[in-house]
């Protein structure tokens, strides 16, 4: 017995068609992916070669393509800071340090380093107002400070976040370096 169920047929104007849009998906395909692996590729770059993390003091005085926009920087505390307590702001002055960790060593490690920038009379500084409504501890001379905010044109920097590193927390893992700094 012979049954009479349909048969599809793919014509060669059908399958040309069909085989247009497989090609285009595969070219998005290839499109989405280079972009993607450009996108891993440039990352990589940045990270490799684009800079340090932070920018010095210098380097933030010194670009005048700098001011209003965000950025890291890395310095040492220098002399005392001034709190007002009616504004909750804390204004203090940090003083330029080098952020490669190679110069750091060797300049005799990065207690050495905060010592020297701190005590010196020459360094580029830098006003900096931070508003938390906290007095971190470990604000002090020759503390070394990280800074994110923003230059203002008043040649300020307004901080948004504050961290502080002390060199004689880590007497333990340096003590090399605490001891030449506190001579």
């Amino acid at each position: 017995m012979a049954t009479n169920s349909p048969t599809w047929e793919k014509t060669p104007e059908l399958a040309a068609k069909l085989n247009s849009r497989f090609g285009q998906r595969q070219m998005y395909m290839l499109i989405g992916g280079l972009g993607i692996l450009g996108i891993i590729a440039y990352l990589i770059y940045g990270t490799l070669f684009g800079g340090a993390y932070f920018k010095t003091v210098d380097e933030l005085v010194n670009d005048p393509d700098m001011i209003g926009k965000n950025v890291r920087i890395s310095g040492v505390v220098i002399g005392d800071y001034q709190f007002d307590a009616n504004t909750q702001t804390l204004t203090f002055v940090v003083g330029n340090i080098p952020n490669d960790n190679d110069t750091i060593k060797e300049q005799g490690g990065l207690s050495k380093v905060l010592y020297t920038a701190a005590n010196d009379p020459n360094v580029t500084k830098l006003t900096v107002v931070y508003h938390d409504g906290e007095i971190p501890d470990l604000l002090k001379h020759e503390a070394q400070a990280i800074l994110s905010g923003k230059l203002g044109e008043d040649g300020i920097f307004y901080a948004d976040s504050l961290q502080l590193k002390c060199p004689t927390r880590y007497e333990d893992e340096a003590p090399d370096q605490v001891a030449k700094s506190q001579e």
